[in-house]
């Protein structure tokens, strides 16, 4: 390796790392909630069509069941995508060849604190 890695690099890299990665998942929230309801609307059976398209027309109506509605769909793509998330880091890094030691574990203990406390 040419460059040498400082410990001052290393933070500003990981640093750097986190805003690119808070940027992109509100992207990937917009597209992955997307992929779901069309996934969703492509096996709907009439019965099913008609109970999406009450709930969408009572939201379109009432505001606050928009929002609220909103919210819980958000709560459940973080809620979904924290499982499958951790299983690709687990195997990316595994391709890498990291171990625990390789890791800043501050952060994952503040990331987990984060995500136990609503």
């Amino acid at each position: 390796m040419s460059q040498e890695i400082t410990a001052e690099y290393a933070k500003k890299a990981q640093k750097d790392a986190e805003w690119a990665y808070n940027n992109a998942m509100e992207k990937f929230y917009y597209s992955m909630l997307e992929v779901i309801f069309f996934r969703i609307k492509s096996h709907l059976s009439h019965r099913g069509l008609k109970k999406v398209m009450k709930i969408d027309e009572n939201r379109s109506k009432n505001e606050n069941l928009s929002v609220e509605f909103s919210q819980k769909t958000w709560a459940v793509l973080a809620e979904s995508w924290a499982g499958a998330e951790g299983v690709a880091m687990t195997k990316i890094a595994g391709l890498y060849g990291l171990e625990i030691a390789d890791l800043d574990i501050s952060k994952l203990e503040r990331l987990q604190k984060k995500s136990n406390n609503p």
